[in-house]
């Protein structure tokens, strides 16, 4: 009988305990609603802070609706402002379960309706929590319209930047690529990058289709701003590879006839990223390409650094088209040599260590003869070298 008694007296108390608190919170809930509905912007501002304590998030919803309505007399008041930001960052996953849906929608209309730095600030945080369809739209809007007139970049825009990376769709990706490309901010390309270089392998069809609407000139900036991003894929680098080159040698499916020096430039570069991400996928339209650099080389459009540099490349790629590519081309140095016609020894070098890198058997006869010609001592012992890499 003691231990029961002591066991309804530890209950007893404990029951007194939870419903003192209890009272106290229900006091201090009716008493921070009281503040805010008869007190003035900064007794809102003070009610809602304190609801938050308390882990009540209806009464800073309850604000920004407020705020919106008091706007259209109060104009870009200030305290209205430190209201918003107060509400805005008082809202919690935790204290709005259940009405996210609403709070994101609030959000918004906050958004709209204040041009206030710190309030904008606030809500592109608070979407961290709560975004939707209906943000995502909202700061794509908002970033393209400050974009289209070419405005400074400020906090707001870098938030957004930060936000359409984050939690951003294929416009969004497009609208920051764009913004780099075009170098509207220049200072702030790596934020544009960084932003859209984690959204590029969902929507690397965005690419393509802004890489097959500009000139040349422009395809090369596009390909090594993506290059050099090391957030996006090697799959979608050697995609746009692959299809940059495309893009500037076919006239159709036939080779074009004439090239200019931005289409030699994009073709160089295009070689360069394939070969960087072993695309073999390029490796057809590498071959052409190929053919298109020799007679740009033999035509001197073309350096022998520049044409050594795209045959190495062309290695790295590797394909069985490549290695045919280079073993009848090594065939054509050799014959020149046989005339007492060197070719350069940069080329020449080029093209037997890619062949033995690729270790085709088939550029047996090609590499052998060379070492029964008048190159110098350094051309035959690569040779050599080649023939000793080949695989049987």
């Amino acid at each position: 009988m003691v231990i029961d008694m002591k066991m309804f007296f530890c209950r007893f108390v404990s029951f007194v305990l939870v419903s003192g608190i209890t009272c106290s919170m229900v006091f201090a809930q009716k008493e921070y609603e009281k503040l805010f509905l008869k007190g003035n912007l900064a007794d809102k501002n003070k009610a809602v802070a304190e609801a938050q304590s308390y882990g009540d998030g209806a009464l800073a919803l309850n604000a920004l609706e407020f705020a919106v309505s008091a706007r259209k007399i109060l104009g870009e008041d200030s305290e209205l402002a430190e209201l918003c930001v107060t509400s805005v960052k008082s809202l919690s996953l935790g204290n709005s379960k259940g009405r996210e849906s609403e709070v994101s929608s609030a959000l918004c209309k906050v958004f709209r309706e204040f041009s206030d730095e710190r309030v904008r600030i606030a809500v592109i945080d608070a979407f961290s929590d709560f975004s939707s369809a209906e943000a995502v739209l909202l700061v794509n809007t908002y970033f393209n319209q400050r974009m289209e007139n070419n405005e400074q970049m400020d906090e707001v825009l870098l938030k957004s930047v930060l936000f359409m990376g984050n939690y951003g769709n294929s416009y969004s990706f497009r609208l920051l690529f764009i913004g780099d490309i075009l170098d509207v901010w220049p200072t702030y390309s790596e934020n544009l990058s960084n932003s859209y270089g984690v959204l590029a392998d969902r929507h690397e069809g965005e690419i393509l289709q802004i890489l097959s609407t500009v000139p040349p000139e422009r395809r090369i900036v596009i390909l090594k701003k993506i290059n050099l991003n090391k957030k996006i894929s090697e799959k979608v680098r050697g995609i746009v590879a692959e299809n940059a080159l495309s893009s500037v040698i076919y006239n159709g499916k036939e080779v074009k006839s004439k090239f200019s020096r931005e289409d030699v430039e994009l073709m160089l570069l295009s070689l360069e990223v394939a070969a960087s991400t072993k695309w073999t996928r390029a490796s057809s339209v590498s071959r052409d390409c190929f053919e298109v650099l020799k007679s740009q080389y033999e035509c001197n459009q073309v350096s022998e650094e520049s044409f050594s540099l795209a045959i190495r490349n062309l290695a790295a790629i590797g394909s069985q088209d490549i290695v045919q590519a280079l073993s009848l081309y090594l065939d054509s140095l050799n014959k020149k040599a046989e005339s007492n016609s060197l070719s350069s020894n940069a080329v020449v070098l080029s093209v037997i260590e890619s062949l033995g890198e690729l270790g085709d058997k088939s550029a047996f006869d090609y590499l052998l003869y060379v070492t029964y010609l008048d190159y110098p001592a350094e051309v035959t012992d690569a040779a050599k070298s080649a023939l000793a890499k080949l695989k049987w």
